[in-house]
Formats: structure tokens, sequence, C-alpha cells
């Protein structure tokens, strides 16, 4: 590897390590309403009819961000990053590069001493960039007109709050 392309590949590692940290402080410290619209719109799991056209090559890269995000987002020991701060770097990296995203969010009962579980995982196409392993044991929130889509993701991002410790 050449050194120029090492350099832009350890520049490309502290991006997503920022935007981690970023959205971990957002989740912890930060109410939803002040930060929500930096996620974009929060979908439900769509028709393949309404996915946004993505080139393979799109999808290609969206899949090695992703690897990256999940990569950097495990070695981490300041902080835990879990499925909302890696979908929201994900989200972020892609947009910087143009390419369309969504994150979705779904919930699912756990155990009666757990209550109600929520995930998160991102989207490009009909390709899973994060979160994907979970992705099956959750439902999604569907979308709805006007705010009553975000109501939802409050709930998650008041749990990734409470998760995060």
């Amino acid at each position: 590897m050449s050194p120029y392309r090492a350099f832009r590949r350890s520049l490309f590692k502290l991006e997503l390590w920022l935007s981690l940290a970023f959205a971990r402080f957002l989740i912890r410290f930060v109410a939803f309403r002040r930060w929500k619209a930096l996620l974009g719109p929060i979908d439900g799991e769509r028709r393949p009819a309404d996915w946004p056209e993505v080139s393979a090559e799109q999808i290609k890269q969206a899949q090695y961000i992703g690897r990256d995000v999940n990569r950097v987002a495990d070695r981490l020991r300041l902080f835990e990053a879990v499925c909302l701060p890696r979908a929201m770097a994900g989200r972020w990296a892609l947009a910087r590069r143009g390419i369309d995203s969504r994150i979705i969010i779904g919930s699912r009962r756990g155990e009666p001493e757990e209550g109600l579980l929520f995930h998160a995982w991102l989207m490009v196409g009909e390709a899973v960039i994060t979160g994907g392993a979970e992705r099956a044991e959750f439902l999604a929130f569907r979308r709805r007109a006007g705010a009553a889509g975000a109501a939802g993701a409050a709930g998650a991002a008041d749990d990734a709050r409470a998760h995060a410790g």
C-alpha cells in the first residue's frame, strides 16, 4: 500500500471514530428533539419498488464503509458504540460520499425484566450496511405522515441512551 493510500485510510478511520464519538455524545447527553434532523428521515422497511436507485458500485462502497464502521466500533475502548451510533456514523459517511441511505429502527419484546428492546440498522437500496445480524428479530417502525414517524425514533434514542450506560 502506498503511503498516500495508507494516509487516506487512516484519515477515513479517524472520520469514522469521530462520527461514532459524536453520535454517542448526542445519544447520551442531548435531547433527541435537538438532533433528530441529523439522522434524516427514519424509515420503516419499504417495498423493493420504493427503494431509491443506487448503483452496484455504490452498494459495494457502502458495504465497505459499513464493514469499516463495525471494525472501528468493535475496537473502541473509551465508549461503546451499539447499533444506533453505528447506523448514524455510517449514514453520515455515506452522505459525504453522495450515497443515499436510510436508518430503520425496530423493536421487539424482550424478557420481562428487559421490557421493550430497540435496534437500528442502516440500508442502502436493499443491502443492509450495519445492524444486519439482529435485524430479523425486530419489527421495523412504519413511517407515518407528519411528526408521528419520529415518535418511535424518540423512544429508540431514549432506550439507546439508557443502554449506553
